[in-house]
């Protein structure tokens, strides 16, 4: 009983070898992104292998799909603020992850990605520099709405108010020390580091809304 127990307790990841369902949700959100001009995006499709991708009513820059509990909604046009022209830079993709699988899921920025129409992929850029842990500006209040969310230990107290995950949670310095230098834009910026799903856990029966950025859509 307490080795089922501790199996239970253990974070799903999309990209487990022993969860092809949940493997199936990420490869839904690997969109197609077709750009009609500079500063919009005009089109927003799930992949072809993405079967379980529909779109949510009355828009027709999302995406929504459910597999094995896990339902996850990605929107292309989400972001308003007007004071930082933030897709004159780069690409904010608005995700809501809702957790029903039984299970603690893990999210992390390796496991996402946009691939552009042309097949070009583009891969999440890590709004906080971390050496150990973040080394961003404190953010004194979240403004990505989360239910049975914890961060990742490695984040120490940038999000007071939000509890570190107390179990493993390994920490991937290659993928923060390349993508980080990416943005093409000062960090840290008002408006994105509140927005933006940092990496954590998300426990069974919680949700997390918030923004995942990528590079501008033709810029390799």
């Amino acid at each position: 009983m307490r080795k089922n127990s501790k199996n239970q307790r253990e974070p799903l990841s999309l990209w487990a070898k022993k969860s092809r369902l949940l493997r199936q949700v990420l490869l839904s959100f690997v969109l197609l992104l077709g750009v009609g001009c500079a500063r919009r995006i005009v089109a927003l499709l799930p992949a072809p292998e993405a079967d379980k991708v529909a779109r949510v009513a009355g828009e027709e820059q999302s995406a929504l799909a459910e597999v094995a509990g896990v339902r996850m909604v990605v929107r292309g046009n989400a972001w308003t603020e007007r004071l930082l022209a933030l897709e004159e830079h780069l690409t904010p993709v608005h995700v809501t992850i809702e957790n029903q699988s039984g299970r603690p899921l893990r999210i992390r920025y390796n496991e996402f990605a946009l691939v552009s129409s042309s097949g070009v992929r583009y891969s999440l850029l890590p709004p906080y520099q971390i050496r150990g842990r973040a080394e961003a500006t404190p953010v004194i209040r979240p403004a990505f709405p989360s239910t049975g969310f914890h961060i990742a230990p490695y984040y120490g107290a940038d999000f007071p108010g939000l509890t570190p995950w107390d179990g493993s949670f390994d920490f991937d310095p290659s993928y923060y020390e390349r993508y980080y230098r990416l943005w093409r834009i000062p960090l840290p910026v008002e408006g994105v580091l509140e927005k933006a799903i940092p990496e954590g856990v998300l426990e069974d029966r919680g949700s997390l809304s918030g923004f995942c950025t990528f590079r501008r859509l033709g810029r390799r």
